[in-house]
């Protein structure tokens, strides 16, 4: 089993589940034009707008009012919108987190509200200015990558592609954007990107240039140029912020394809469009990816002790547990004093439910609290990925300082009530859940936290 442990330096559950709160005696309920719409906008629309990437648009008002029981049931499961990176009484983040399209409690509520009234349409002119999308792609594009050839996933399975895209570099470039580009936005759920230094994916790709990559891209090395889901737009960092594309390296974006049932999905080639630095920056943004770790290290951090261990710390989630952790932990060590965290991801399978990353002060910082969370994931789905930037100025970013420690904390629920665990074993054909160990299979899980982070660029 590789670690994922790659530094890259230059050298609530509370949901409100089924309870809207009643009326008081006399008040009006809340109506689409002024209450629903500008939450539809807010958080919805980027995707449930007539030819977005999802199936249905939320834009009418008779629309919505067909589906507002659905609207309802989906966001008090969290299950929509696909934001993970939620507040909870355990962790309030650093910084906000930029394009935040987490619904809070009080929206939920408003929401169901909405739906058990009847769903009202109220005054049209109580609704919001129209709609209008943030404007797609990069300010500019320098590269534009393309697969070596189309992928057709499967008839009802997902599938998870890996295409191995070169952009010919000769010499070290700095990317300061980039955009994917779906070829077939009725099937592409969301994909990675990889910077591939050693160009291990042009084997694993062979002559058609791409080939499977469930869990992450089979790389022994590799480092995270960013992610992307539906309703994500473009990526562009500051004018003198850069992430270094080595020489001769390559691009590996991992695709994972989701049809829709009933439906042979057609080819898909989806493209990754790179917008260049003119010049070296600078500062360096890099990713920091931590976990995965299959025991302690000498110095105690690494994989702690956990409800399970048998005689020795192991990572091993039992056949029907529930809300099972595992923790990990790394002391960060630079070769400079202090650097800046652009924000944070986690990575986890299928019977994730929950990941949490903590910082803990080696050094008292003022009115600072020692430990502080950096994100969490309480309703992790795997088929929502992304990374959450804080949205800050960079000389008001967290900083991370040699001698912290990064926490992860990393729940699971190995029984048929985790509804993603029990489709994949209806899918693998298993009777009932396993005990599940660090791996890089569907029925296998991870623990990692990827820490963007922005540093002198020497």
């Amino acid at each position: 089993m590789r670690l994922l442990i790659h530094f890259v330096l230059p050298s609530a559950t509370a949901l409100l589940l089924g309870c809207s709160p009643e009326a008081a005696p006399g008040a009006s309920p809340p109506t689409f034009h002024r209450d629903i719409e500008p939450l539809l906008q807010k958080s919805c629309l980027g995707c449930h707008a007539q030819g977005g990437t999802a199936p249905v648009s939320l834009a009418s008002y008779e629309s919505a009012k067909a589906l507002a029981p659905v609207i309802a049931d989906e966001t008090e499961a969290r299950r929509m919108p696909p934001w993970g990176a939620l507040p909870t009484d355990e962790c309030g983040p650093p910084r906000p987190f930029r394009g935040d399209l987490h619904l809070s409690l009080d929206e939920i509520a408003l929401l169901r509200a909405w739906s058990d009234a009847g769903a009202p349409e109220g005054d049209p002119a109580d609704a919001p200015a129209p709609y209008k999308p943030i404007a797609a792609g990069l300010s500019r594009t320098d590269l534009e990558l393309s697969p070596k050839a189309p992928f057709a996933a499967a008839e009802g399975s997902d599938s998870f592609r890996c295409f191995v895209l070169d952009p010919g570099l000769t010499e070290q470039a700095w990317v300061q954007g980039y955009d994917v580009l779906p070829g077939n936005r009725a099937v592409v759920h969301h994909a990675l990107l990889f910077i591939d230094a050693n160009r291990e994916g042009e084997a694993l790709g062979g002559e058609s240039g791409s080939y499977e990559c469930f869990g992450d891209a089979r790389l022994s090395e590799t480092a995270l140029l960013g992610a992307w889901a539906p309703g994500t737009q473009a990526f562009e960092l500051p004018p003198d912020i850069g992430i270094s594309m080595p020489a001769n390296a390559l691009l590996v974006m991992q695709v994972h394809y989701h049809p829709k049932p009933g439906e042979k999905p057609s080819p898909d080639a989806t493209r990754v469009a790179l917008r260049l630095a003119d010049e070296k920056p600078s500062r360096a943004l890099s990713h920091l990816a931590l976990g995965n770790a299959e025991a302690p290290f000498r110095d105690g951090t690494g994989l702690l002790p956990g409800p399970g261990d048998r005689g020795s710390v192991e990572f091993r989630i039992p056949a029907g547990a529930r809300g099972h952790v595992e923790r990990m932990r790394y002391v960060i060590d630079f070769p400079i004093p202090e650097i800046s965290i652009y924000g944070a991801g986690v990575h986890m399978h299928r019977a994730g439910v929950d990941l949490k990353v903590d910082q803990i002060r080696a050094e008292p910082r003022g009115d600072e609290a020692d430990r502080q969370c950096l994100v969490q994931t309480p309703a992790w789905d795997y088929n929502w990925q992304r990374l959450y930037s804080y949205d800050a100025p960079i000389d008001e970013l967290p900083a991370l300082r040699s001698g912290d420690t990064i926490e992860l904390r990393c729940t699971y629920d190995n029984t048929t009530e985790n509804p993603a665990l029990a489709a994949q074993l209806i899918e693998e054909r298993l009777p009932a859940p396993q005990d599940i160990v660090l791996g890089e299979s569907t029925l296998d899980e991870m623990c990692v936290a990827f820490l963007p982070v922005v540093h002198p660029n020497p």
